[in-house]
Order: C-alpha cells, then structure tokens, then sequence
C-alpha cells in the first residue's frame, strides 16, 4: 500500500487510478482517505454497499446544511437539469 499526501494524490490521480496498489491518502500526516482500486465492483457485499451509501449520504446531508441549502432547492434544480437534459 502507498502512501501519499492529499496535494500528491490530487496531481497524480491519474497515474494511482491506472495503478492496482491501494492509496492511503494523508492530511499534515492524518488519514484523510483511502483508494482502493476495485477489479469487480460488483463484487462488493450488499452491507458494504449500503454502508457506504449512508456514510455518504450523512456526509452530503451535513455539507449542505452548513451551506444552508433546504432540500425543496436541491430538488428543484434536480427537476431543472431533468427538464433540459430531455431537451437535448
């Protein structure tokens, strides 16, 4: 496993996305995140998946609620990009 700080991941990403190694990425020497390339991802457990999918959901959740932006607005521009999209 590498190990790399978050400035050297973000300009060389490119270069560990191609690579099979996992990543651990640091911040001032804290873990910030982890890449792990996937061969099957369809091979990841379901209880992972949703896991993952709620740790991120909480994580959006609270972006935007320090942004002060209410639901009804990410909403409505979801149903704006649908409505323009359809008319490409």
């Amino acid at each position: 496993m590498k190990v790399t700080s978050i400035r050297n991941f973000r300009d060389k990403a490119t270069t560990y996305f191609k690579s099979n190694e996992p990543v651990l990425v640091t911040k001032y020497g804290k873990v910030t995140g982890l890449y792990l390339p996937l061969e099957h991802a369809e091979s990841i457990p379901l209880e992972v998946k949703k896991e993952l999918l709620e740790k991120f959901g909480e994580y959006l959740s609270r972006t935007l609620e320090a942004r002060g932006v209410k639901e009804e607005e990410v909403i409505g521009d979801f149903e704006v990009f649908k409505k323009d999209r359809r008319r490409r």
